[in-house]
Parts: C-alpha cells; structure tokens; sequence
C-alpha cells in the first residue's frame, strides 16, 4: 500500500514510518523539511507547509495513494483539513486522522468511551481536532479516527516522563500540584503507531472512531512513584500549589477512557504496560545521554524554598 503520512519525523509520525516500513508500505512523508536526516532513505519526502492551502495543492497534484495518516498539528483547523483533501482530489484511500481524547468533556463521569459528548472543554485544541474529525468522517472517503491519550515512549516531543527522570535521577524532590489525585491515562507510542498500521485498509474501521491507549489509568502520585521504581530511585514528594508536573500532566480533572471499541471490533491490544513501556523509555533517555544534559531547576527551587518558610 502506498502511504501518505503528514509529518513523518517526529515522535508519533517517525514511529508510525517505521511501522509502516516494517510491514513493507510504500511510505510517503509531507512535511516542512526541518529534519531530512530523520527520514528513512527508502522514504520519500514532499517537502512543503500544509498551512499554505496554494503550495499543498500543487505539491500533490498528480500524487495518488492507497492510505493517509494525518497526524501533525500545525496547528491544524477543520479548513486545514478540507484543503487537504481538496488537494488530493478523491485520490486517496482509507485516511486516518489523529485526533485526541481531549475532545470530549472532561467534566462528564469517568470513564470516557467513544459517545462521550464532545465539547470545546479544552478550547482552541478541541475545537481544531472536533473539526477535522468531522471533516474526514464528512468526507465520503473511507475514514478513520484515533483518539489517543497522553502518548509517552522514546522521542516524546512533551517534557513528560523525561521531566521526572530529570529529578529523579539527579536526586531532587518532585514536587507534586496538591495532593497529586488527579487520575492519568498513558498510551505507549510504538502501540499507537502500530495499532494505526494495523487498521489501514480495514474495512471494519471505516467510519469509526477509536480510543487508543494503555489499559491502566493511574493518580499523578502514583505516576511518579512507578517511574521512581522504573528507576530503582529513591522519591520525595513535596506538595506545592501551582507546581510544574511534566509539560500537560498538572490540569484539575481525571482523564481516564475506555478501550473496549478497538479491542473488540479490530482485535488491537496494546503490548506495553506503563511500567514496561517507561522502563523502555528510560534506557533510551540513558543511551541517548539526555541523563547528563543541563537542566534549568529555578522554578522548583523557588517553591521549594516558599514550601519551608
């Protein structure tokens, strides 16, 4: 199958071409060229910016493929979208679009499924992703949409995992927004991407919307304290009010979804727990040296020092 996949060299995008490369796709990136030394060489690459609706269309005319996978966020708006698809002119297959839990309302009950209300709860992102959602599933193309969590594993653009590694390893306390009760869901990336592999060109997804996750839902505390026995590190947990905690871990609500649709209807399961999945991350957070990089901790030392007076 021939692939067009928007990005390509970042996190989730990088991870799902080496999916599609191992199952042997015939893979396409689109993408603003800022990192060519991370595309495969068998991987070729549309260099152009999908914001500029004039330069996209011309950039893929003529192109046809058999699947789209639409995953960077530029950030992308439903009109973002539909050019797209105007560009490619009907010349597509079954297209994927990465949307995000973060569409529905996060002041419903606990667990979010697929029919949870979608709502602008998280303003500007959920509004963008809400549109291109419907733009796809509006498209009368064969269609797709993945809702992942937060997403965590090797190469991670968010300051999540690393952000506690970074202390931990250092022997510095974490401090901890309140009483760090808010519920967490994480979904290792190698699993999204290849759940995403595992759906184009099935029929059985067209039209469907999927969460796509780890199974294991966990308090902010308890995040840390497992990253801590990941590590084999000893933690302090310190609460403090307005804390850093990763780059998009501190909000006030819980963030917990079903997985049950994609298990039952597509047969997809996830091969890492979050304890083997941070443990895979760590060794790459070691074996890349990001352990003995310079790290700015005035913001924690500053509460800190506020916590003692």
């Amino acid at each position: 199958m021939r692939v067009l996949v928007l990005g390509g060299t970042e996190f989730i995008s990088l991870h799902l071409v080496r999916a599609l490369l191992r199952d042997r796709h015939d893979v396409v990136v689109l993408n603003r060229g800022r990192q060519p030394g991370r595309v495969p060489a068998s991987v070729k690459t549309i260099v152009t910016d999908r914001k500029d609706h004039a330069a996209l269309g011309r950039a893929l005319g003529g192109e046809r493929f058999e699947g789209l996978v639409d995953i960077t966020y530029a950030p992308t708006t439903g009109e973002d979208v539909r050019a797209l698809l105007a560009a490619l002119g009907g010349r597509i297959g079954h297209a994927i679009f990465v949307s995000t839990g973060r569409v529905h309302d996060h002041a419903m009950p606990i667990p979010f499924d697929e029919d949870t209300p979608r709502t602008l709860y998280w303003g500007e992102y959920a509004k963008n992703k809400i549109e291109g959602e419907d733009a796809y599933l509006g498209s009368g193309l064969p269609a797709t949409v993945v809702r992942p969590t937060h997403v965590f594993g090797p190469l991670n653009t968010r300051n999540n995992e690393t952000f506690f590694f970074d202390r931990l390893v250092r022997g510095r306390p974490v401090l901890v927004p309140g009483d760090g009760g808010w519920l967490r869901q994480f979904g290792h990336v190698e699993d999204l991407a290849d759940a995403m592999a595992a759906m184009l060109g099935d029929r059985r997804a067209f039209g469907r919307a999927y969460n796509v996750s780890g199974e294991e839902s966990v308090t902010q505390v308890g995040f840390v304290e497992l990253i801590a026995e990941v590590m084999g590190r000893p933690v302090t947990l310190v609460p403090a009010t307005k804390a850093p905690f990763g780059q998009n871990l501190v909000y006030d609500c819980h963030a917990v979804y079903t997985t049950t649709r994609v298990r039952r209807e597509l047969g997809i399961r996830p091969r890492f727990t979050l304890a083997s999945g941070l443990a895979q991350t760590y060794e790459w957070y070691r074996r890349e040296g990001l352990d003995r990089r310079e790290v700015d901790f005035s913001q924690d030392d500053a509460l800190l020092a506020a916590s003692r007076s």
